[in-house]
Order: structure tokens, then C-alpha cells, then sequence
């Protein structure tokens, strides 16, 4: 079947227990299939008899409610208060504090610059620490004709609050996350999704599976309101039973109950939220807490070729009397430590090697716990064109040197992995970086619905999660019915990028389905036995490689292409692996992997009257689009309602002064005020948008003012309608069917450390400041 099932998102009600929970099991279905194009399965429309599993928790309604009722981070750190101001929780929850100064102890910034100071404490924290490596670096590169330096040269590392904010010829200076956010008097740490991972059963034995709390920093300024890619998840935990059926049918939903809640009106929300805490969030302890966030970003006009890099650090942390302190990463070497002990390396193929450990990596559930020096506590991933960098491959790294001990490990009774390239790949999608990075939204899978206290109709996105976790939810969702009938799950965990497929309980292989268009894809038929084709009329291309390294990954691409949005450029990284020897120990292998290049190595074919601009612009790997039309920009033809999906849209392309709307602080409302429209391709829970592009919410273009509309480029106005003309009921449509179109990541504001007010006074850096005395960057 073409789409979707998503037994997801909020309002849904609990399956009642004892008596009434055995009936509700009954019905369960013993597979799981593709069925429903629907997005939000919620009590409004939930009609059928059929019993689900919630997985996901994502109505901001619901959310707020549990916030206010005893699931605010404080209280979930263990402490008695509804904390979410990062100010009140610096300075009452110890606990808190502790995680915070990891990432940066408060340290006094220059009075001049609003910049860290030129010298920076020893042990400040990760962001200060960063900030020392990487301030005064140089890539000696030639850049242009005009370059008579050569490379790049990294002078400030500049947090976003920099006085005054410098925009140079193509972009503006690097900028780092700006740590005082997480002391912030206008900063705050809102609950944006509560996940049910049962399923996590299977990599930690001593209990019952996981509850996943997730929190975004958000904040609320005198003159803006935004999220930024800082996320927080709060890891809970069941006891170990020996039988986890009960918990799994506290997660149970039938109609009956939806039908009660469609009659409580507003109060809806609140009793929804009841439900959960007396249902499946009850009996749950403190297991630990993750962090991952967007550390460093590099603008497209500061490194041409990627179309933008941004780092992403991620962290995990356990109690110990009180305090949170950083713990092993999940299945991440220490690439640095174990290179120089290669004995490591040997020791973790002998573990390979021993029991079942090999099945386990088949089937994505292998645990690495031989040693916890192999681990690293520390780990950064790297966007943009991750599917192809070393940098997320941590694995790739130990064994591109050690072939001959790779062929040692016997795979020929292995059921998915088929060839060696394969069993790594295997291994690095079990890493922190090689999870996040691959058919994640940039750094992340879990986004959340955007709250329209915390954003502007200009700064949101659509789609609550990524393509990952959307086929992730599915089969989790079968794996909970399963759990609730006393019967085996299946077990597998298909790579990341892999697409939603139709499970069956046991041992029975998932059914996947045809890929589309910018979907990942494999290249071959000689690593994995299971995969996915690309839909009818498609091919999968490598439009990335890497020198010297197996490429496993491209994208299903339209020959000839007429279609808004597709892929345009294809070429290949050449990877730079030096480390600075003159700033102390590096703290991860790929720290300084900003040095990679990508070049161009040729087009792919456009449809009539489509173009393709360079990723200099922003837009990784290109992507096609063409002019709209009056009709198209009015709208006059579409219709959502009717079930149909275009495959492009007249959208937001962009706008002039993307760095200068960074330097306002209020960055959506000065892209409202730059609208250009173009033909774009779409995007809903049935087409996820492609690597590196995000799915934006359409703005209101009928309700902006005329002048705003009115954009203008060499005295000639950029779009040919007006907002009284657009039809505004098709943007309802949009909102309503959870319909977008794909933009860049970046273009989102709320995907990027630049573009917000300070988080000391909350307003803008002030005026931008034009400086047109330093060379062109970047590099051919």
C-alpha cells in the first residue's frame, strides 16, 4: 500500500484496564500495515473499533497540561517546583545547574562585544572549550581570484549577541550556541513530546522499556518569540516484571473513550492529560538524560560548497548523589583513544565474535559493553550531506586501515547484513551521530509540533519528527500490540533509513514500501537482503560519494526531472582528517571535520523551465524550482480537501538579506516582511522531505500586509499577486491536513543558532554592520 499508518500523535485515550483492557486486546490486530494517510489520530475523529498503541504524545494542549501537572523539567529533575524558566531552574535545582555547567559554566563576557573573553578559563564547559579550539583557525585553501590570503580564517567564533552584528560580502562569521540561554531570564525548557520506547526493552533487559520526555529550549522576548535546536530528553524507565504485558496495554486506545473526550469540549485536553498520568506514565523512575543540541553553525556564504555545515554535540547524563554527570555514550567509540591503543580495536572484534553479539547487530539490537573505555562520554555530528562523511562514521574511521581484521569477522549466517561495507554501516547507525544523522532533520528526529506562543507564522515547521522516526513509530506501534497480547514482537530494527514497511509479529521479515522521490536509497543489492525499490519511474543515484570510501546511500531522483524541489547537483567530499596540533587535546575525532569539501562533479537533468541554483545559496546538493504563475500563487487550483497531494506548490522560496534578518532578532517577522514565492515540492506524512531540507508550515500569505508582499528586486516587484487575491481557505487546508513544502533546514530560524535575541536583555544585536573590507570565503 502507498502510505502511511501513524498510530500517533496526541489526544488519545487510554485503554482502560483490568476487564475492559482483555477485551481491547482481543481485537488487536496481529500485524501492522500501511492504512491511513492521517497525520493526528485524536478523539475527534477516531471512530473505528479498531484497538492502537500510542507511541507518540504531541498535541501542545496535552502537553502543557502534563507540563503544569507535575511533568515540567524541574519536577522531572527532582525537584518540587513547576520550573521551566532556565533562570529560576539555574538557580533553585542543583541538579540542573550541575548539567548546565557542562555545557558552560557562566562566565563574564567582554563588555564591548558581548563575546566570550579572549582568554578563556580552563574546564569552562563544552561551549567555551570549542570556542578556544576553533577561534583563530585557518584553511590555507585557495578560496577565489579575488582570495590573496587563501581558505578561511576564524577570527571571533561569534555567539549570536555579537555588538555590532557584521555582515561581510557573503555571510556573516560563524556562530556559536550562545550558552547564557540556559540561565536566562526569557529562556525556557518546554515539554514538546512524550514517547513511548518500549520497545527499548530489547537493549536494556532490566526493565520493562523506556518513556522518553522531551523538552526544547524555547524562549520569550520583549520583541520575539522562537525554539531553538537545543533539545533535552528526560529518559524514564518501567521495572523489571517478568511479564511486561501490563504496561504495554496501558498505552491501549479504543473509540469508546475518544468518543468521552469529544464530549468534554475544551476540557478535553486536561483529561487527556489525567488519563496519562494515571495510566501508562505512572510506576516510571529516573533512568537518565540525553542532550543534544546544535552546537557551531557555518552559513552557505561562509563555506560555498555544503550549502551550510552546522555541528550538533550530544551528551548523556546519570545521577550521582544529586548531581548529573556525563556517562558512556550509547554504542560511540572513543575513535581518538582507541587509535592510539589499537588493541581496543582487536578486543571489540572478539566481542563481535562471542555469543550471539553478531545476531544481535544483524537484528540493530546489539548492546557494546565489553569495556566502557571503548565509549566515548562526548560526541559531535556534522550536517550537512551526513550520509556520505567520515565525520558521522565513527566506525568507518577505526576500520578504513584495517581491512584485513574487518574479512576475520565470519557474517555468512547472517540474515540482513551481506556484505562487510554493510556490517559497519550496521554499526556506525547504532551510534549517537550515525542514528541522528541519518534521515534525521539535520541533528534531529523529534522536533515537535511548533507552539504558536513560541513562534512565527514565518519560523515553523509542519512535521512534528522525521522520516525516521515516522516508520520507527509504526513499528514500535506494532511492537506495543504485540507486548499487550502476551505475544512476541518483532524485534528488528531496521537502519535509519530505511522507509515504513508492514510488520508481522516474530520472526517474519517487515514488508517495506517503494521509496519516493529524495527518498534514501540503497545503491546495490549487495549489503543488505531487505531494503526498498524507488517507485516506478525513478532510479537511485549517488549524487554524494566520498574519495577513498564506500558510499552505501543515494536518493531515488526522476530522469529529466520536472519537478520542483528535486535534486540538481551530485559530486563528492574529500575529507580532511587533521587535527590542529597547537590547542591542547581535541575531545572528539571529528571535531574539526568543517574542513571537508565538497565538489562539484555535475548536473543532473531539469524538466523544461526549471533551474537549479548553486548550494552557495543555501540549498544542499541544489534543488530545482521554477516561477509560479498568478493562478499557481493565488492558489486557484488546488484543493487539499479533495485528498490531493500536488507535488509542488507556489511557497516561500526565500528571500533577499538572510543574514541581515539574522542580525534583527526577530527573524520571522522579517522574513515575512522579504516574502519570494516560487514553485516548490511538497511534503506531508506521506512524503518526507529529502536529506538536509525541513517540511515549513504554510505561512498566511492572504493575511501579511501589501507592502511586505510587494517585495521588490531592482525596482521590479519579485511575485505577481497580492494577499487579498490568495485564497486563504487553501492554506486552512494545509494547516488543517498537515501539508508543507520543503525548504533548506536552515531556512527555518528555529533550526539555527543565529537569528534570536540575546538571553541577557532579550532584544537584537542592534543595526547590522556592513563590512565589505574582507575577501569572498568559501571555496571553489
Amino acid at each position: 500500500m502507498k502510505t502511511i499508518f501513524l498510530i500517533l500523535l496526541s489526544l488519545l485515550s487510554i485503554g482502560a484496564q483490568t476487564n475492559s483492557t482483555k477485551k481491547l486486546v482481543e481485537r488487536s490486530p496481529k500485524s501492522t500495515s500501511a492504512v491511513t494517510t492521517e497525520l493526528a489520530y485524536d478523539w475527534k475523529s477516531h471512530t473505528s473499533l479498531d484497538t492502537v498503541a500510542l507511541v507518540n504524545v504531541l498535541d501542545t494542549d496535552v502537553l502543557n497540561a502534563l507540563e503544569n501537572s507535575g511533568y515540567s523539567l524541574g519536577e522531572m529533575l527532582g525537584g518540587s517546583s513547576k520550573e521551566i524558566q532556565t533562570a529560576q531552574l539555574y538557580k533553585n535545582s542543583a541538579t540542573y545547574r550541575s548539567f548546565a555547567d557542562v555545557i558552560s559554566k557562566p562566565i563574564p563576557h567582554n563588555s564591548k562585544t558581548d563575546q566570550l573573553p579572549k582568554v578563556i578559563p580552563p574546564n569552562s564547559g563544552d561551549i567555551p572549550e570549542m570556542v578556544r579550539m576553533t577561534r583563530n583557525f585557518e584553511d590555507k585553501g585557495k578560496r577565489s581570484d579575488k582570495d590573496t590570503k587563501g581558505g578561511y580564517f576564524i577570527r571571533h567564533l561569534s555567539n549570536n549577541s555579537q555588538y555590532p552584528y557584521t555582515v561581510e560580502y557573503d555571510g556573516d562569521e560563524p556562530r556559536h550556541f550562545d550558552a547564557r540561554w540556559l540561565n536566562s531570564s526569557y529562556g525556557f525548557f518546554k515539554l514538546i513530546a512524550v514517547v513511548n520506547r518500549m520497545d527499548r526493552v530489547d537493549f536494556v533487559s532490566n526493565t520493562c522499556g523506556e518513556v522518553r520526555f522531551i523538552y526544547r529550549l524555547s524562549y520569550q522576548s520583549p520583541k520575539s518569540s522562537s525554539t531553538l535546536p537545543f533539545f533535552l530528553n528526560v529518559i524514564q524507565q518501567y521495572p523489571k516484571q517478568e511479564n511486561c504485558a501490563s504496561f504495554a496495554q496501558k498505552w491501549l486506545v479504543r473509540s469508546e473513550q475518544s468518543q468521552n473526550l469529544r464530549a468534554a469540549g475544551d476540557k478535553a485536553p486536561g483529561q487527556f492529560a489525567e488519563l496519562l498520568r494515571n495510566g501508562p506514565l505512572k510506576d516510571l523512575s529516573f533512568r537518565q538524560l540525553e542532550v543534544n543540541f546544535q552546537s557551531l553553525r557555518f552559513t552557505s556564504g561562509y563555506m560555498h560548497d555544503f550549502g551550510g555545515q552546522a555541528m550538533y554535540m550530544q551528551r548523556i547524563f546519570a545521577k550521582r548523589n544529586g548531581s548529573l554527570v556525563p556517562i558512556e555514550l550509547e554504542n560511540t567509540p572513543d575513535v581518538s583513544r582507541i587509535e592510539k591503543n589499537p588493541e581496543m580495536l582487536n578486543q571489540f572484534v572478539q566481542f563481535l565474535k562471542k555469543g550471539d553479539n553478531l545476531q544481535k547487530l544483524d537484528q540493530g539490537t546489539l548492546v557494546i559493553d565489553f569495556d566502557p573505555n571503548f565509549l566515548s562520554k562526548f560526541a559531535v555530528s556534522w550536517s550537512t550531506l551526513s550520509r556520505a562523511r567520515t565525520a558521522n562514521k565513527p566506525y568507518t574511521r577505526l576500520f578504513q586501515n584495517k581491512k584485513a581484521l574487518l574479512q576475520t569477522v565470519d557474517i555468512s549466517k547472517l540474515q540482513f547484513i551481506k556484505s562487510h561495507d554493510a556490517l559497519v554501516e550496521r554499526l556506525n547507525n547504532l551510534t549517537c551521530m550515525g542514528c541522528h544523522q541519518s534521515s534525521g532533520t539535520a541533528g534531529f528526529h523529534m522536533l515537535g509540533f511548533a507552539d504558536k506562543k513560541f513562534s512565527h507564522g514565518f519560523n515553523r515547521q509542519e512535521l512534528p519528527f522525521s522520516g525516521h522516526t515516522f516508520a520507527e513509530s509504526i513499528r514500535r506501534e506494532s511492537y506495543v500490540l504485540a507486548l499487550a497480547d502476551n505475544d512476541k514482537p518483532n524485534v528488528f530494527r531496521p537502519h535509519s533509513n530505511f522507509p515504513v514497511a508492514t510488520w508481522s509479529r516474530g520472526t517474519q521479515a517487515a514488508k517495506f514500501e517503494s521509496l519516493s522521490l529524495g527518498h534514501m536509497c540503497l545503491l546495490g543489492t549487495d549489503h543488505f537482503s531487505a531494503g526498498a525499490s524507488c517507485a516506478a519511474g525513478l532510479v537511485c543515484q549517488k549524487t554524494v560519494s566520498t574519495a577513498g570510501q564506500a558510499v552505501l546511500f543515494g536518493e531515488c531522483v526522476k530522469p529529466k526531472q520536472s519537478l520542483a524541489g528535486a535534486v540538481c547537483w551530485q559530486g563528492e567530499i574529500t575529507e580532511n582528517l587533521n587535527l590542529p596540533t597547537d590547542r591542547g587535546e581535541i575531545p572528539a575525532y571529528n571535531m574539526f571535520a568543517f574542513q571537508d569539501k565538497w565538489k562539484l562533479k555535475g548536473s543532473l537533468d531539469l524538466g523544461s523551465g526549471y533551474r537549479c541554483g548553486l548550494p552557495q545559496g543555501g540549498a544542499p546538493l541544489g534543488r530545482s524550482s521554477r516561477a509560479c504563475s498568478l493562478d499557481e500563487e493565488n492558489f486557484k487550483k488546488v484543493e487539499f480537501k479533495k485528498g490531493n497531494l500536488p507535488g509542488e506548490i507556489c511557497a516561500n522560496q526565500g528571500g533577499n538579506g538572510f543574514d541581515l534578518c539574522a542580525a534583527t532578532g526577530d527573524s520571522g517577522s522579517c522574513l515575512e516582511s522579504r516574502v519570494v514565492r516560487a514553485m516548490l515540492d511538497t511534503c506531508s506524512s506521506s512524503r518526507f522531505c529529502r536529506e538536509d531540507y525541513i517540511c515549513q508550515k504554510m505561512p498566511e500569505y492572504n493575511k501579511i500586509s501589501d507592502a511586505h508582499y510587494g517585495t521588490k528586486k531592482d525596482g521590479k516587484r519579485v511575485n505577481l499577486s497580492m494577499p487579498a487575491q490568495i485564497r486563504g481557505d487553501i492554506v486552512a487546508q494545509a494547516h488543517e491536513s498537515h501539508i508543507g513544502f520543503c525548504v533548506p533546514t536552515y531556512f527555518i530560524f528555529n533550526m539555527r543558532v543565529d537569528g534570536h535575541p540575546s538571553p541577557i536583555t532579550g532584544l537584537p544585536p542592534g543595526e547590522p554592520r556592513i563590512d565589505r573590507s574582507q575577501p569572498v570565503r568559501g571555496y571553489k
